[in-house]
Order: C-alpha cells, then structure tokens, then sequence
C-alpha cells in the first residue's frame, strides 16, 4: 500500500487526524508527531534534518497543512501564514517527490508563498476539507508510478535494459531464437533474476543460486556493442531459459551507504524499507520499458 506523510504544525494536528481518517482506507498514512517506534518520523536521539531526509525517502507522498499559526507584517500590513517548518517541509517533500505527488492543504486565510504563485493549491475552510483531500487522493492516485530520486533505481533499470536486456531481445528477434550445443531453440523465455534484499556481496549470493540450479553460458555479438553479450541458460522441459543477475544493484547500496550511514551500518527498519521501495521502483521501470519495447512477452522478473 502506497505511504502518505502529513506534516502540520501542532495546532493544526486536529485536521491532520481528519486528513488521515478519510485517506487511510486506500493508503497508509502517517501523521509526524506518531509515537509508535516502527511508524514514528521523528525518533528519539536522532537529528531532525535527518528524519525528515529518510522520511522523504520512506513516503511516496506527502500532503503539508497550511494554517494561521504566525502573524507576520508583509509590505506594510500584517498577515497571518502557515508555521515556517511546515513550509520548510513543504520544499524538501516538493523537491524530492515532485509537485504531482506533494500537496499544500492550505486554510483560505493564510498568506501564500510568493515561490507558489501560479500553483494551484488545495485552499480549504471548515466547510470543503472534505472535498480538497478528495482532490489530492485523485492526485495522487492519477500520478507517475515511476519516480527518479536522491537513489538511482530508476536510472539503473534505464541503463541495465540499454545495456544488456536490448541485445538479448534483438538477438532473440532476428535470429528467431538462440542457438545453443549447435541446435537452435526457438522456443525461448528470458527470467530477470531480483534478490529480495542485497547481501553484502551480492556476486557470490548470485553465484550460489546460479551453483543451485546448474546453468551453462551461452555468448553472442552484437550491433553497437563491442564485446560479447554472455547469458547464463538451462533447459526446463524442452524450453530454454536465459537468465540473469543484475549486479548493478549494488550501486542502490553504496547510494543508501553514502546518504544514510547510520542506517546502512546498523540495518536499521528504516533501511529494510528504503532498501526494498528501491527494488520495487528498479521493477517497476523496467517492466515499464520492457513493455514500452514489446518484449513483456519474452522477457518476466522473479525475485528470489
């Protein structure tokens, strides 16, 4: 189920609790001052930028209430705008999911950002509140399922599917098929093999598995690429089977390690989490392209 982060300031936690109640049926939600440890943004003895950079990475979207919490004088009259941390979060949400996927739910009083001028926001009052969070659901629910982020799962897959799965495909296409011990096997499926999590090295936990099923290599030329494409293969009752073990995934790793240490060092939940949405979010860009590329007939993903 898809995570949604509302930020308020505290006074304003009263609309959050309404926000959550009409959303947390088709997400869940995440109010920031919750207590339980497993759900908490702010956790205890842990910096606050910090919390608010993993939270970033943990929710796929995030709705900032705006209300009259602070007087301020703009060019000479006084006004009345949202608390200056929620703005904050406001720009660090924005900046990091994007404006599709981040929602100012602002009270018609207060003062907007001169930075959000020409945006339209979701302006409520005590009679449509109702009525906004049932906007931005439909934001939500209608944006991108594919995302580019501080991490560089979607960049990978771009590249992997550039790099090697394009060749296996063409291959396949011309030759109608792969010819392997000198016959040519038309009938033909290419698995794409996704740990469900990263071990430290992940060549040697990919060598096991490849050690447990018994594959033999196959190698081809291709147009545009200067060396060999080798595949591992095997036959299951009279197919052949291509597989393949992306070890570029490690670069999801080193990006967690160098973003969040303290996270990547002590496997905290935190990193479980953020570790797995980048799997998925590597998946899901590349059955994306496979099928953008008409391949998603031969080409199928398993985690293992």
């Amino acid at each position: 189920m898809k995570r949604i982060f509302i930020g308020s300031s505290s006074e304003e936690l009263g609309t959050a609790k309404i926000v959550k109640a009409i959303l947390q049926q088709d997400f869940e939600v995440v109010i920031w001052d919750e207590a339980l440890w497993d759900k908490s943004v702010f956790k205890l003895n842990r910096n606050f930028l910090s919390n608010l950079l993993t939270a970033t990475l943990k929710f796929d979207y995030g709705i900032l209430i705006g209300s009259p919490d602070d007087k301020v004088e703009y060019r000479g009259k006084e006004m009345i705008q949202a608390r200056d941390n929620v703005l904050f979060e406001l720009g660090l949400f924005t900046g990091r999911l994007g404006l599709e996927k981040c929602a100012f739910l602002v009270d018609d009083t207060v003062k907007i950002p001169s930075d959000l001028g020409g945006i339209k926001l979701a302006m409520f009052n005590k009679n449509n509140l109702a009525d906004k969070v049932e906007e931005i659901k439909q934001m939500f629910q209608n944006s991108s399922e594919v995302d580019l982020n501080f991490f560089p799962s979607s960049t990978l897959a771009y590249a992997y599917y550039e790099n090697f799965i394009k060749y296996v495909c063409e291959h396949f296409i011309i030759n109608k098929g792969f010819e392997f011990k000198n016959r040519l096997y038309e009938n033909c499926r290419f698995k794409i093999m996704i740990p469900k999590t990263l071990p430290n090295d992940l060549n040697m936990a990919f060598q096991k598995i490849q050690n447990k099923i018994g594959v033999e290599k196959i190698s081809f030329g291709a147009t545009g690429r200067v060396r060999n494409v080798h595949v591992d293969v095997k036959i299951e009752n009279g197919q052949l089977i291509l597989l393949d073990f992306p070890t570029t995934l490690t670069g999801i790793d080193h990006a967690i390690s160098n973003l969040l240490p303290n996270d990547f060092k002590n496997q905290t939940d935190d990193y479980k989490l953020i570790l797995d949405r980048e799997l998925n979010k590597f998946i899901t860009t590349l059955n994306k392209t496979i099928a953008k590329n008409e391949y998603d007939d031969f080409v199928v993903i398993e985690r293992v």
